[in-house]
């Protein structure tokens, strides 16, 4: 079970992706994706009951995954965190991140790991060792203390004066370097990954690197890193990429 199918079903069934059309929406295209999400739904159904040998997973997985916001919810107030970032500085920076960094990592202990466990429970042996590492509920947690170190040290590198404008940008600038990556690597899983695969996921960082330096906050492809050296760790590409 390919790790991006488990992805991308989650996420849109969690953002409601099966819902009707708007009025402000091509019916056209909502169809289409519909249709799209029914079809990865289907296939990660079957995948569930196939790799956990039991039909209840895919269920017990999406009734986790609607549990997410009230669980969340019920820790801190959203609105109040995302009022706080939106107006972080080095004036507030040291009773944002002592206030909410203690109940965010509670939050994704308590709220999304469940989720993580249960959706491993979806793959395969072997994708399970070579793409999980990456796997985002995987790696939040350690999203989480990169940010939080330092009281948000990360955020202010280079004496930034916007801390949250790069790490903002960072989801778009990967999006677009990587935007060629499946077709640049004919999907082959990671496991298969040779020096061609390695190399293009090699310039992937680098261009994400240099939209980050050219936003002002190179530091932050720390971010990146933790899913790479993950990748590079756990496939061929470790023979052809140094790791700082």
């Amino acid at each position: 079970m390919n790790l991006l199918l488990i992805v991308t079903v989650i996420i849109a069934i969690a953002n409601g992706c099966s819902s009707a059309p708007t009025e402000d929406t091509d019916e056209r295209e909502s169809l289409q994706e519909l249709e799209a999400v029914r079809c990865l739904r289907q296939t990660l159904e079957d995948s569930c009951e196939r790799n956990s040998g039991s039909n209840a997973t895919y269920g017990d997985m999406m009734e986790a995954v609607a549990d997410i916001p009230a669980c969340v919810g019920s820790k801190f107030d959203l609105e109040v965190l995302i009022d706080g970032w939106n107006q972080l500085s080095n004036t507030t920076r040291e009773q944002y991140f002592t206030t909410y960094c203690p109940v965010v990592k509670q939050s994704v202990q308590e709220c999304l790991v469940p989720v993580e466990a249960i959706s491993r429970l979806c793959m395969t042996s072997e994708a399970q060792r070579v793409e999980w590492p990456d796997f985002p509920m995987y790696l939040l947690p350690k999203v989480v203390d990169l940010l939080c170190e330092g009281q948000g040290e990360i955020l202010f590198a280079n004496n930034s004066q916007s801390p949250t404008k790069c790490f903002e940008n960072y989801f778009t600038y990967m999006k677009q370097c990587m935007r060629n990556f499946v077709s640049e690597t004919n999907a082959k899983p990671r496991g298969e990954f040779a020096e061609v695969e390695c190399r293009v996921l090699e310039r992937s960082r680098r261009c994400v690197f240099d939209k980050l330096t050219n936003c002002g906050n190179g530091e932050l492809i720390r971010v990146f890193d933790l899913p790479y050296r993950s990748v590079v760790e756990q496939t061929a590409c470790r023979n052809f990429i140094k790791l700082e």
